[in-house]
């Protein structure tokens, strides 16, 4: 079964993040990507929007989502990276920064990190607008059409007082 899990706090700058995401013994050199911003660049270019709009501190500068493909997967790394690709355009429902690193070096898990910046290009901040499991349904849609096996999805709470 793949996995979807939303961070709100990791506890690293942006720079960090960036350096422990692209660690090349984890990613090799094909493993980062960019959605609205540079991969050669992403903390910087991250960081000035940040700048330019963010006039009060924020209480985290990024969101980290990881999704973890299941294990024993036989894809090409260039599905491996559309899915990821993918899956990162739908974290986002607007122009926002997403810097994503997939590891599968080392590791029978391959897995993807995004890192959505906290504040848009247009200066909003980050409001997911949407319950967790819109994004895991979404992004079963896009597994679905690599025959993989779908992200679990939670069941809605019950009212209160009711029982399944």
């Amino acid at each position: 079964m793949c996995i979807m899990k939303h961070v709100n706090a990791t506890p690293r700058s942006l720079q960090q993040m960036v350096d422990y995401l692209s660690n090349e013994e984890k990613t090799g050199n094909q493993g980062v990507f960019g959605i609205g911003v540079n991969p050669e660049a992403p903390a910087q270019e991250m960081q000035f929007v940040q700048d330019v709009f963010c006039r009060e501190g924020l209480k985290h500068p990024y969101i980290q989502v990881i999704f973890s493909f299941d294990t024993g997967i036989t894809l090409s790394p260039e599905e491996v990276q559309d899915i990821c690709i993918r899956i990162g355009q739908i974290l986002i429902s607007d122009d926002r920064q997403v810097f994503g690193a997939i590891h599968s070096l080392g590791t029978n898990n391959i897995h993807c990190h995004y890192m959505i910046n906290a504040v848009g290009i247009d200066g909003s901040l980050y409001q997911q607008g949407h319950h967790v499991n819109y994004f895991k349904h979404k992004a079963n849609e896009v597994l679905r059409e690599y025959g993989l096996p779908p992200i679990k999805v939670s069941s809605p709470s019950l009212p209160f007082g009711i029982r399944s």
